[in-house]
């Protein structure tokens, strides 16, 4: 049987001053604006977590923006690492293209981001969180434990393409899509000032963490219809506190992949792209 191989997508790189900080993006597509928000793992970027589906969802009806987020990938190094921050971006971001109304789609370390834009920002249809964290639920003590130490083993990362390698084969249920072109890509995105950044965010000397919305928001603020993603083998990020997220956020649904880790856009593109395009594009 042959390996299957997926390519990163070979999108120009385009830059643009937000709020001072040289952003850098990536854009395709014509239909309905998407902002997706990548997570905070190291090598984190636009081009590394989403590179598989960007082409695809455009194809699908979508016209698709996926800025790096500040201190990761090739967007410049913050003046503040909060989280706080990053939204505040990601909504001048918005701004700056145009975008009069938006759907927003996070993972990981972006699902937060992702809930205080649609809770802020009118602009906000729709919403796809993907495996991360953001609402206060509460987990299991072995859920919390399991949480704590891939947290523990992500900030325990030192730069080095064995060491990315590793990384990236525990972040992917499907081995045989660890391709040398992702991890060399994932690897360069973890160096130098993204390195600093990372530290930065990491060192306890950072800024406060941003507190997780509450199920009392939810109820009583939140109207975005949501559509959570899961993989089903994602042993950082465990399956139930998606299930814990879908109890409580109002008009929302659960999808959850099967053979799949932490990154469903990867590990199943096709069928993690027709999930997301069924929601967004002809609900």
């Amino acid at each position: 049987m042959a390996v299957e191989t997926k390519r990163i997508t070979q999108l120009p790189d385009k830059f643009a001053t937000i709020n001072g900080l040289e952003t850098h993006y990536l854009t395709t597509g014509t239909g309905h604006p998407l902002l997706i928000l990548h997570g905070g793992a190291p090598g984190g970027a636009a081009r590394v977590i989403y590179g598989a589906c960007i082409e695809p969802l455009a194809e699908r009806g979508l016209t698709v923006y996926a800025p790096d987020a500040p201190g990761f990938g090739l967007t410049g190094f913050p003046p503040d690492h909060s989280v706080r921050y990053r939204v505040e971006h990601a909504k001048a971001f918005a701004t700056a293209m145009g975008l009069e109304r938006y759907h927003v789609m996070g993972n990981s370390m972006g699902v937060l981001p992702a809930l205080r834009l649609a809770l802020e920002d009118p602009r906000v249809a729709r919403v796809v969180l993907i495996s991360g964290a953001g609402v206060d639920v509460p987990l299991s003590p072995e859920a919390r434990e399991m949480a704590r130490e891939h947290s523990q083993y992500l900030n325990s990362y030192t730069p080095g393409l064995e060491n990315m390698r590793t990384l990236t084969m525990g972040t992917l249920h499907r081995k045989e899509l660890v391709s040398d072109e992702l991890v060399q890509l994932r690897y360069e995105m973890s160096i130098g000032p993204n390195y600093d950044a990372r530290q930065g965010r990491t060192d306890g000397q950072g800024p406060e963490p941003m507190p997780p919305v509450t199920p009392e928001e939810l109820r009583e603020a939140y109207e975005k219809a949501t559509l959570i993603l899961w993989g089903k083998d994602d042993h950082g990020n465990p399956l139930e506190r998606g299930y814990l997220m879908f109890e409580v956020i109002p008009h929302s649904e659960l999808h959850c992949f099967n053979d799949c880790g932490h990154w469903p856009m990867w590990d199943q593109t096709e069928r993690f792209v027709s999930a997301v395009a069924a929601f967004l594009v002809d609900p």
